[in-house]
């Protein structure tokens, strides 16, 4: 079974979809702002030091699976940034803006290939 992760959770009302929709790009929206102070580019990130903090801290439970699932989010590398601050936030990881994006910069440069900002 595959989820699509802009589709309407099951139940909603008619018309519910394009109010799911809207929260998800409301989300986007807001993530995108909240990511404007890491927007800077990867000049000087240190790859292996975002592979080891990628390792000690992400790894439990992000397997190699989630970077490879069909319906791939993050979809450019300033989404990437996005979603890798925004879990950073969520698990109260204390890295700076750096560590952020040398985390960013390792998973770009081994998983995802996106042309430099």
């Amino acid at each position: 079974m595959t989820s699509n992760l802009f589709a309407a959770p099951a139940g909603l009302p008619r018309g519910g979809r394009s109010s799911h929709a809207a929260g998800i790009v409301s989300f986007w929206l807001f993530a995108a702002a909240a990511a404007l102070p890491y927007a800077s580019p990867a000049s000087g990130a240190d790859v292996a030091r975002g592979r080891e903090l990628y390792e000690n801290h992400c790894q439990y439970c992000h397997t190699p699976k989630i970077h490879s699932r069909a319906n791939k989010l993050p979809l450019t590398k300033n989404d990437l940034r996005v979603i890798v601050d925004d879990w950073r936030r969520q698990v109260s990881q204390g890295w700076t803006p750096e560590e952020t994006e040398d985390v960013v910069e390792y998973l770009n440069q081994t998983k995802y290939k996106f042309p430099p900002d």
